[in-house]
């Protein structure tokens, strides 16, 4: 939610509860502005363009035999991991039919404790300030296997800019050949099919603005209410959107999308919008478990989240049907936790400390584990700069685009790639917005928004292998 008057920067609010108390965390001060991070250059590099990170050898980046894949292992990564997903990379090698197009990045090869992305990518010959060129090093699409502690958020964010990139990190071993698995019976049409539909499910919590503000801003877009040009979400693919907004975005609902009734076809995608839960890190086991969890249209502002409250991968239940969905999570948290606060301080004006250490939430691995194709969602906290620009003008079209591409069949990674373009954009408005300012000038409140904005955009990542796709051509 933002808080803003016609023509006047927005003032960010997170979209979040604490768990324990229930509540939401207050607007953000100004000392965000003041104490940003500068780009990087591969923000300043990608803001010049709107196209595809690859260059002009590749004519169609979604062929596997132009654009590559490769995966990326840490240094240290347990070999059993490796092991467990050969069947994938066979299979990848198999697609992409060339060598120089097919990378195993692991060893000394691999991701090396505190290496930055122009350190790893200048050790393959390639940069992060030019277009990609698959042949030259690092292939488009590329999988990254390992927890952020090993591997940081950071890292898989940056080369987001160029390159199409998902990660896998789970608790066990076995996960990794449940995925692997999952991936292969899909791709090869042995499946079980699902419907040619897209769900959506968004709560409008009483008397909480932010959850009004994000169900106002899509409900139209899956309803296909009479006046709007664009018609409903999925039309031009030949999808049938359906549409849980308000009170019927209960937690047995959202479950019901994933383990529909027998006989019925479950959606091919399901889109969420809503509150995620935090929790404090001093139950770490709890946190592990239940943070960015779901929160539900059963809670109301300044209840303490009880079970009926979220939905967490606890609750997928033994009778999930996810084998072949591609989900997307709009809620804070929902894809991970950084280990520290990116956004409030302590009264010594040090970040907060939000974990022990960074990890991937368990709803996503859970989804993965069990057949899911890929989940889209964000790491930290998540704003409404997803639907709305910095003066609060209704922009649903940012996470529209993504949704509309995955119908039409392209990978994930091609897919949620207007999300890198923005944050580009809204990178390249800060840099001109602080270049105008007159020295030791007082850092105007637009500032504060376009910082939150750029990295809110920033934050949405991909899990799963970034190659996958729907096979449209199945769907009921």
């Amino acid at each position: 939610m933002n808080h803003t008057s016609p023509g006047a920067a927005t003032t960010p609010i997170p979209m979040g509860v604490v768990g324990e108390t229930g509540t939401t965390r207050p607007p953000l001060g100004d000392s965000i502005a003041r104490d940003a991070a500068p780009d990087t250059i591969a923000a300043r590099a990608r803001r010049h363009r709107e196209t595809l990170a690859v260059d002009g050898t590749v004519r169609d980046p979604s062929d596997l035999t132009q654009a590559g894949w490769a995966v990326l292992f840490a240094s240290d990564e347990d070999r059993r991991v490796k092991e467990a997903l050969q069947p994938l990379l066979d299979w990848r090698r198999t697609q992409v039919g060339h060598d120089r197009l097919f990378r195993v990045f692991e060893g000394d090869a691999g991701f090396r404790p505190r290496q930055t992305v122009s350190g790893w990518t200048s050790s393959k010959g390639v940069t992060v300030a030019a277009p990609v060129r698959p042949t030259s090093g690092v292939p488009y699409y590329l999988l990254i296997v390992g927890s952020p502690a090993r591997i940081p958020f950071e890292f898989q964010q940056q080369l987001d800019l160029q390159w199409a990139v998902g990660r896998l990190s789970f608790d066990d071993v076995q996960a990794y050949a449940d995925y692997a698995a999952s991936v292969i019976e899909y791709e090869k049409g042995r499946a079980p099919r699902r419907a040619r539909a897209i769900a959506s499910w968004m709560p409008r919590n009483p008397g909480d603005p932010a959850t009004a503000m994000l169900a106002g801003t899509f409900e139209h877009d899956f309803s296909g209410a009479a006046g709007d040009p664009p018609g409903p979400i999925g039309r031009k693919e030949g999808f049938r959107a359906i549409a849980l907004t308000g009170d019927p975005a209960t937690k047995d609902a959202l479950s019901g999308l994933f383990s529909p009734s027998p006989g019925t076809l479950p959606p091919a995608i399901v889109f969420t919008g809503s509150h995620g839960a935090e929790w404090e890190s001093a139950n770490a086991a709890l946190q592990r478990r239940l943070q960015g969890a779901l929160v539900t249209q059963q809670w109301t502002p300044g209840q303490p989240l009880a079970p009926e409250h979220y939905f967490a991968g606890q609750d997928l239940g033994a009778c999930v049907a996810v084998h072949g969905l591609i989900a997307f999570l709009f809620a804070c948290f929902g894809a991970g936790c950084p280990a520290e606060d990116s956004y409030y301080k302590n009264a010594a004006g040090a970040k907060l400390r939000l974990a022990a250490e960074p990890f991937v939430a368990h709803l996503p691995k859970e989804l993965l584990r069990r057949g899911a194709l890929a989940v889209v969602s964000h790491v930290d906290r998540a704003f409404s700069y997803g639907f709305q620009d910095t003066l609060g003008t209704s922009q649903p079209q940012l996470l529209r685009t993504p949704l509309e591409r995955l119908m039409a069949g392209d990978r994930v990674g091609m897919a949620v790639d207007a999300l890198n373009a923005a944050w580009a954009s809204l990178a390249a408005q800060y840099g001109v917005a602080l270049g105008a300012l007159m020295p030791g000038a007082k850092l105007p409140a637009s500032l504060l928004s376009l910082v939150v904005a750029r990295d809110d955009a920033r934050n949405y990542v991909v899990l799963g292998d970034p190659a996958v796709r729907l096979d449209v051509g199945r769907l009921g």
